[in-house]
């Protein structure tokens, strides 16, 4: 700037309002850069999986005024995965919808996979949706996806209305950071804990549980009120749940919704304790009790070394039973007859109130009187 030209600024300077100077000097505003989540998507052509599935994707600009720049990541992690990322950039006009019909094979040229797709726009005007839904068999049903903001994934969310036996369940779970990490998935019916599943996911990265009832060995139990605990120890991650009608197929969506974190503090250790079915007998149980720990998470793992049998549950402490445990011989005149085995796994926590009592349990196949068992509460 020469002498002359600086001496025509300082002079219109003084004549400006207060309010105009301070726009005039003030630095530039950036816009904050914002990224939506949709943490299920797939492409799955018929011949790549038992049913086809697609994602169609709609990418909205809700300004009335600005065009804005859009760049969507494919975060794949199940299936035939790209080597790298695959992404696309585009731009939106002011209040223009973008389709982008199976997403994953048309945009980014992965059939076969499922994983997560990011969407990063300066501002916060960009909008997400998605369809995921199967074309077989017919009529075809469908499951409305969200674009997730970062603020809906949590280090402890809540999965509610989960169900199993008319219905059937599968968990979800993508971590959107840079760093692994450790998600623990406890599945819970009433105060009963039914059972956890622990997974490790690296960055960008995530996983499905399918069928989380059976994955916990609960796959018998019938409900419409489960719920499901995701944590983790560190960094928020999403998670959803998709209960799925098993006589008519459709899914809906659940999405996890923020939880608190269980209270910490010294306490009993967790433990497991097996126990072994023969013809009339548990083993602890029927000759000597099964021992547990008031206040202590405690595992029950019954498996069958004869015969087929069942297991009533104690109502008076939140256990579950099951009417499925069997050894499963080919020769077994009890009912295995050929079948696979079958175990079964509960967790629940005694409480405090319940120590020094004992409780009675007994086979749900054989006479009760027949073969029965306890459990004692220290």
């Amino acid at each position: 700037m020469t002498v002359l030209e600086e001496t025509r600024f300082y002079a219109v300077l003084r004549f400006l309002p207060a309010a105009a100077l301070v726009l005039l000097l003030a630095p530039p505003l950036l816009l904050h850069a914002e990224t939506l989540t949709i943490p299920a998507v797939t492409s799955l052509p018929v011949g790549t999986a038992a049913s086809p599935f697609f994602s169609d994707v709609r990418v909205f600009n809700t300004s009335y005024t600005a065009p804005v720049s859009v760049t969507a990541v494919y975060r794949c992690f199940l299936g035939a995965c790209p080597a790298s990322a695959p992404q696309t950039t585009f731009t939106l006009a002011a209040r223009e919808s973008r389709a982008f019909d199976d997403m994953i094979l048309a945009t980014f040229n992965a059939p076969g996979s499922a994983g997560a797709v990011e969407f990063t726009s300066s501002g916060s005007a960009v909008r997400v949706t998605s369809r995921l839904f199967s074309t077989a068999p017919m009529p075809t049903v469908g499951m409305f996806v969200p674009g997730l903001r970062s603020g809906e994934a949590h280090a402890v969310s809540v999965l509610t209305g989960l169900a199993n036996g008319a219905f059937r369940t599968n968990v979800g779970i993508y971590n959107g950071n840079d760093t692994g990490v450790a998600v623990t998935i406890k599945l819970f019916n009433g105060t009963t804990q039914l059972g956890t599943q622990t997974v490790n996911l690296g960055a960008r990265a995530g996983t499905q549980v399918n069928r989380i009832f059976d994955a916990v060995g609960q796959g018998g139990l019938t409900t419409t009120n489960a719920y499901a605990v995701v944590e983790t120890p560190g960094p928020a991650v999403f998670s959803y749940a998709a209960v799925i009608d098993n006589a008519t197929t459709d899914p809906i969506l659940v999405t996890g919704a923020e939880d608190e974190r269980a209270p910490s503090g010294p306490g009993p250790s967790a433990q497991t304790i097996n126990i072994s079915l023969t013809n009339y007998s548990f083993s602890p149980g029927s000759n000597s009790p099964v021992e547990v720990t008031a206040g202590a998470e405690t595992t029950l793992f019954f498996e069958a070394s004869q015969g087929s049998h069942g297991f009533s549950g104690v109502t008076e402490l939140g256990i579950a039973g099951s009417n499925s445990i069997t050894a499963g011989t080919d020769d077994d005149g009890y009912g295995g007859g050929g079948q696979s085995p079958r175990t079964y796994r509960v967790t629940f926590t005694a409480p405090v109130s319940a120590r020094g009592s004992t409780f009675q349990f007994w086979c749900t196949v054989h006479i009760p009187q027949n073969m029965r068992g306890t459990i004692h509460v220290n």
